[in-house]
């Protein structure tokens, strides 16, 4: 159901939540002003979240569940020379200690109907990809959150 111009619904996913909370990250590398969900743009400069297609779920007698869901945050960055690969590192690094900063003060994505326990980096920032002039460098996230049946 597409109402009043809305795409995809009202319900906010946890994906979304996620991009929600990673556009609060800014450094004198980059802002994360607009992160795609799942597909990577073929531009410089863009960013995408992708779910892997792994959830952990433990269930419990009471009804609550506790999940645990990996993404994978990908940045397109200019990569021609050394500089630029220095750059897009510290930029990964910052990104790592904001949300492991974020995660000690247990400052959460908002995900409706659901507690977030905590978040983190499972695979740190590295080069994944190289094409002509840019390259394509990506990190996993993990959250755990609880939720009610």
């Amino acid at each position: 159901n597409r109402k009043s111009g809305q795409r995809g619904g009202k319900k906010m996913t946890v994906s979304k939540a996620i991009i929600k909370w990673l556009e609060g990250f800014n450094s004198e590398y980059h802002s994360l002003a607009k992160i795609n969900t799942d597909i990577q743009g073929p531009k410089i400069d863009t960013f995408a979240l992708i779910k892997e297609p792994v959830k952990n779920v433990k269930s419990y007698v009471s009804g609550k569940k506790v999940c645990t869901e990996h993404y994978t945050f990908q940045a397109r960055l200019s990569s021609g020379d050394d500089l630029d690969r220095i750059d897009n590192l510290n930029l990964g690094e910052a990104l790592e200690e904001y949300v492991e900063s974020k995660d000690r003060a247990e400052e959460y994505p908002d995900i409706p109907g659901a507690t977030v326990k905590s978040i983190g980096i499972t695979t740190p920032f590295c080069v994944g990809v190289v094409e002509d002039n840019s390259s394509i460098y990506q990190m996993t996230i993990a959250i755990k959150y609880e939720k009610e049946n």
